[in-house]
């Protein structure tokens, strides 16, 4: 029953009209970790197409990042300001692929958030494994 239940049950994806804007959403929480600063424009107009990002990398350089179906492109260097060209410029696929190219700290950050975590991992199945043996 449970399974049929959740057959039934509707799966929400974001609309297509909405899907730039639920990225967009997302970046802000992924990435906050390793940037300075991120927030989505509040000048550059966005619609179900295109929006933008301002961000500040951990070298404390400012960038105004264009989100569209291309991928993610450096468009200013300054928030709220699109100014580079498409033809001038690189589409990433991926915000990290981005920032790992325009920020080293963010490799470095990226880095030890990862090891952190896999040391964490590490730590509760130790203790799981330590509150296993007292049982027996």
């Amino acid at each position: 029953l449970l399974f049929q239940q959740m057959a039934a049950a509707e799966i929400v994806e974001p609309s297509a009209d909405e899907a730039i804007g639920f990225e967009a959403d997302q970046v802000l929480k992924e990435i906050a970790f390793a940037v300075d600063h991120v927030e989505i424009s509040k000048e550059l107009p966005s619609d179900r197409s295109v929006t933008y990002l301002n961000l500040v990398t951990r070298e404390k350089e400012a960038y105004c990042v264009e989100l569209s179906q291309k991928g993610y492109r450096v468009v200013g260097k300054e928030f709220d300001i699109s100014e580079i060209p498409p033809e001038a410029s690189q589409y990433f696929e991926t915000i990290y692929s981005l920032l790992n190219r325009i920020s080293p700290m963010y490799r470095d950050s990226f880095g030890t958030a990862l090891a952190s975590k896999l040391a964490q991992i590490q730590n509760e199945r130790d203790e799981d494994e330590n509150e296993s043996e007292e049982v027996n």
